[in-house]
Parts: C-alpha cells; structure tokens; sequence
C-alpha cells in the first residue's frame, strides 16, 4: 500500500544508532531503479526499516511511497531496527550503538559489567552461562573479541574508531598502541609530525610528470608547499609566472582563486578537505600524494569515491614503500625505504567512470643499504 511521504518520521531508535549516509548516491540508484524495497513503519508511522530510502524519496520530492506496517511492542523495536540493519555496512562507532542500543533491552546491569573491563578483551566461552557480550555479539554477527576490542578502543580513545573506519589503522593495531599508552598522533607514519609536514622527495613530482599529462601553458598550484619539495621540481616545467606556491603563510581553504592544476602533498590529517577544496578550486585536474591505504575507508568512498561529477580517474601506485619525514631533500632524488606504499591519486573534472590503476617503478629511487 501507499502512503503519504509527509506522514512519516525516522523512528527516533534508528537517529540514535545509524547515521543517514550515502543518500546522494542512494538518490542516484533511485532515479535509475526505482525503490526496490517497501518501507516498513510502525503503528505510529514511524520507519523501522528503510530510514534512509525515507530521507532519499523526500528529497526527491515524492509525494508517495509503498509500505509494509507492522505492531511493534517497545520492547520489540531496537531488536527489529538492527535485524533489519543486519546487512548495512557500518562504522565501528554504529556497531558500539547498536551493543548499546541491545544491552539496555536485556536489561543489562545485573552483577558485574565485565563487558566494559578495559584490562581484557577475551571473552569466556567455556562458561555454561555466555557473558551479555558474547549473546550481542552473536546476534550482531561478529566475534565477541572484536566487540571487546571495539569496546576497550573506544574507553581508552574513541578517536581511533575514526582512523580505523576511514582505514588509517586496524583494530589490532589500535588495541595495540593503547595499550603501550600512545595517544591520537598518526598521520604518514609512525612518528607524525606535530605540524603534519613531510618532505617531498624530488623524484615522486618527476615521475607523476613523467605519466601525467600537463598542458605546461597553463597554471598550477601547490598550496602545501612546505619545503618547496614539489615546487621546486613543477619550476623546471613551468614559468615562474604559472606557479602559485604558498604554504602556513595563506589558507588554501580561504583560497578564492581558480586555477587548471593543482598538485600537492597534503597534510594527511586534512586530505578530505583538500580533496573537497581542491574540487572547488582546479578548473582541470588535481593530483595529491596519499598512503595507498586512502583507496579504504567508508567516508572516504561516500564524501569521494562515489562522486560522478569531478571523480578519480587514475591511481599511480609506487612499486617501492618509502619513508617520508621533515629532513630536507637529498640533491638526487633518492629516498629511504620505508614503511608505506604511496601513491598519485589524479582526479579529474567532468570524469564519471570507474579509476585506472597504474604502477610507478620507483625502485632506482630508492636508496640502497648496504
């Protein structure tokens, strides 16, 4: 059956839980398939299932959808939202809420908490009687070790459940650090520095122009410039007057100027702005030097990845991990091996396709031990 779209509301359950996200791309799929799914709402018009399908169809300006209600008893609702989120993808912070969410419907509270002991993340299965955090995370679908490191993260430092989600760290590796007492300082390696700076060596701006096209009569900019590690290497290809290079001296996200190119190695605790900024100001393309690891990441592939209008047509992966830091630029080029696979990540306006991947061989570049 239909009903009226400005009769329903997201259930209040579901806000506290699950973030309304992707619902551009959502929107999209709709125009092209339809609604594939009927909403499911409650006695009170309330949506138990299909919150986000809601929030799409209303700013399409739909005046009807098709439904399905169903009774629901209170103590029903939380159980019945989260099987029907049962095969979403979801943040780690949304797993937490949806532990929490159950934990009050069993009445959790009775004798001791261990669920919340941040000493231990193992979980007693030889016990006749399961632990309420094993019983959740069975009904969740992942492992009580995994719901107990996710717990022991978030008590020590929920800020690493974002660099986990967005794929900067594992959970293992989260746990890890807590544990030896480090605090929220990651950026591109291990130790970051405090103003998020790192050199960059001559040889990666050279061998993104050697694959990359550029029209060398049009302007480019660098607004991250640091040491001059990439601009010193664009002034070997274009005029002086073609290059705007500034780096702390000027805001590149105050910056009103338009410009064809942009290329930059930027703060990595910052790149999704660059990247939204950059879209703004780079009439033509614009390429930015990231960890491989920047292809992961849920927001990542929501705010970026799915983006039709100025999206990433090419991944120019270096072969050869390096160590990037604060020390100035060798004369030739070379750099140390290190840790972390890099890459030239090439966004271009108007590109609506899927990105190609290609590889860099930069082992020439690479400083050899003896």
């Amino acid at each position: 059956m239909k009903v009226s779209v400005e009769k329903l509301s997201h259930h209040p359950k579901n806000r506290e839980i699950y973030d309304l996200s992707s619902i551009d791309t959502l929107m999209t799929s709709i125009q092209e398939v339809g609604l594939l799914q009927s909403l499911v709402i409650d006695q009170h018009n309330q949506v138990i299932s299909g919150n986000r399908r809601l929030e799409a169809v209303r700013r399409l300006n739909w005046k009807s959808v098709e439904i399905e209600k169903v009774d629901v008893e209170p103590t029903d609702t939380i159980p019945l939202i989260i099987s029907y989120n049962q095969q979403r993808v979801k943040t780690n912070r949304e797993i937490l809420q949806e532990y929490w969410a159950l934990e009050k419907v069993l009445g959790i509270g009775q004798g001791k908490r261990t669920d919340l002991d941040t000493t231990s993340v193992s979980s007693d299965r030889s016990s006749k009687n399961p632990r309420t955090r094993d019983i959740i995370a069975k009904q969740l679908g992942i492992s009580s070790t995994q719901l107990g490191l996710l717990l022991y993260i978030h008590n020590r430092n929920p800020d690493f459940l974002d660099l986990i989600d967005d794929g900067t760290i594992t959970i293992n590796k989260a746990y890890q650090r807590l544990q030896n007492g480090h605090k929220y300082a990651f950026a591109h390696g291990e130790n970051r520095n405090e103003n998020d700076f790192y050199t960059t060596p001559y040889s990666l701006t050279e061998q993104l122009l050697r694959v990359e096209d550029f029209n060398k009569d049009l302007d480019i900019c660098e607004p991250a410039t640091g040491k001059d590690g990439i601009t010193n290497v664009l002034r070997k290809y274009w005029k002086p007057e073609l290059i705007t290079s500034y780096d702390k001296e000027q805001d590149f996200f105050k910056d009103t100027n338009n410009y064809e190119y942009i290329i930059t190695n930027p703060p990595f605790s910052k790149s999704l702005e660059f990247i939204h900024q950059a879209k703004r100001r780079a009439k033509n393309k614009f390429c930015l030097l990231l960890p491989l690891n920047f292809l992961h990441g849920k927001k990542r592939y929501e705010e970026v990845y799915t983006d039709k209008e100025y999206g990433l047509s090419k991944v120019h992966i270096f072969t050869r991990s390096l160590l990037m830091d604060d020390k100035p630029n060798r004369t030739d080029g070379l750099v140390k091996g290190g840790m972390l696979v890099f890459a030239w990540y090439v966004f271009e306006n108007g590109y609506k396709d899927f990105p190609t991947i290609s590889w860099i061989d930069n082992s020439a570049d690479i400083i050899k031990v003896r």
